[in-house]
């Protein structure tokens, strides 16, 4: 799922718990707003979390409710992609490999080939 749609998911997601004053603008109107100066509450806030829950099927941890990662739609879209990224990174070995910009890239170094490897078998 792309970020503009996991944006546009959790702006529904506010409209079905009751915060009808969202639909009143876009969700690209709203997702660099901080979530508090639109009127969300903490019930509102909790609220959203259990619909990301269940949503995009995360289980929240400590360290991540915060005020940075909560603080936005969009703020909350980066932490659901990073979380869908790590997941994949995880599924092929933890540590084994990292996300960078739209590649993934071995973490490990292997090393390089002798000269005798890279010749053909009849020169050698």
């Amino acid at each position: 799922m792309e970020k503009k749609e996991i944006i546009r998911r959790l702006w529904e997601l506010l409209i079905d718990a009751g915060y009808e004053r969202f639909s009143n603008c876009s969700p690209e109107e709203l997702k660099d707003e901080l979530l508090v100066d639109l009127g969300l509450d903490s019930m509102g806030l909790l609220h959203l979390m259990v619909g990301i829950e269940t949503e995009f099927g995360i289980e929240w941890r400590t360290s991540d409710v915060n005020s940075l990662t909560l603080s936005t739609l969009n703020t909350i879209a980066s932490f659901l992609v990073m979380e869908a990224h790590n997941e994949v990174v995880q599924s092929y070995g933890a540590g084994q490999e990292a996300f960078v910009g739209e590649s993934y890239f071995p973490l490990h170094h292997q090393p390089a080939a002798s000269r005798e490897q890279l010749l053909p078998v009849r020169s050698r």
